[in-house]
């Protein structure tokens, strides 16, 4: 949702797979393709949609994916396509509709079909914070700093405890795992011996036990310049995306992504 996809119109005219966009995107069975076809035909003439315009939009790092979509105003859309048997959508309208309650600039749930697993949503456009950015300026960068932070500042703010799930000690210590079991031993396929497993555990149980002392606000879960989207318009508000994994938790998490990005270093 957060990538740019749509070609330039010189080149969607020299090819003819990018002259019908629609044929760039792929379903995975023909039922799927239908059920979608179904489901987008009756909000076609409410928004002004141009079905022929649909391409990918971003990949997500799950079986949800994104696809653009053009309407005859000269606006666009986004289609969210989350198989049900795969996909679970309704954090992300919880969240969605928390965010939009405390000012955040979020996407508009403008369709929802949750037993499908379609959503159409209003697009924040195809720039992502991060793009940018520039390293050879840091100075510059400072101004997206201080906006990002308002941003986060509006949504801990908003906090009230009981509304999303808890960053309790153990989905803190799921997380913590990957990090053996993903990184160092299946990327680095090192084991550690019992010295380090013992100096690694009680590393852990220091950052679970701080993060659990911590004061708890909403937390996004992957706050960083990478779902954060510039303004269409100079002097417009961030875009927020990729909020569906919120929870309540500790007031350092998000921060601490945004600040030391694991995408972008200074």
């Amino acid at each position: 949702m957060s990538h740019p996809s749509s070609p330039p119109t010189p080149l969607a005219a020299a090819s003819p797979a990018l002259a019908n966009p629609a044929s760039l995107v792929s379903w995975p069975d023909a039922a799927r393709q239908a059920a979608f076809a179904q489901w987008l035909a009756p909000l076609v003439p409410t928004h002004q949609l141009l079905p022929a315009s649909l391409r990918p939009a971003s990949a997500d790092a799950s079986f949800r994916r994104y696809l653009r979509i053009d309407s005859a105003a000269g606006a666009s859309c986004i289609v969210m396509d989350a198989p049900p048997d795969k996909e679970n959508c309704r954090p992300f309208v919880q969240v969605q509709g928390l965010m939009a309650a405390a000012g955040l600039n979020v996407p508009q749930i403008l369709a929802w079909d949750a037993p499908g697993g379609f959503m159409l949503l209003s697009d924040l456009g195809s720039t992502t914070l991060i793009e940018r950015l520039r390293p050879e300026n840091p100075q510059a960068a400072y101004g997206w700093y201080q906006q990002a932070t308002d941003v986060l500042l509006d949504w801990q703010k908003a906090s009230r405890p009981g509304v999303l799930p808890a960053y309790d000690e153990a989905l803190l210590r799921r997380e913590l795992a990957l990090f053996p079991d993903w990184y160092l031993a299946r990327h680095r396929g090192v084991t550690l011996d019992d010295r380090q497993q013992a100096t690694l555990q009680s590393a852990f149980d220091a950052i679970v036990a701080h993060n659990l002392a911590a004061p708890q606000v909403y937390v996004h879960r992957d706050f960083m310049t990478r779902n954060l989207m510039a303004p269409l318009q100079e002097g417009g508000p961030l875009g927020v995306l990729d909020f569906q994994d919120a929870v309540h938790g500790p007031i350092t998490y998000d921060i601490a992504s945004l600040l030391r990005d694991a995408f972008f270093s200074w």
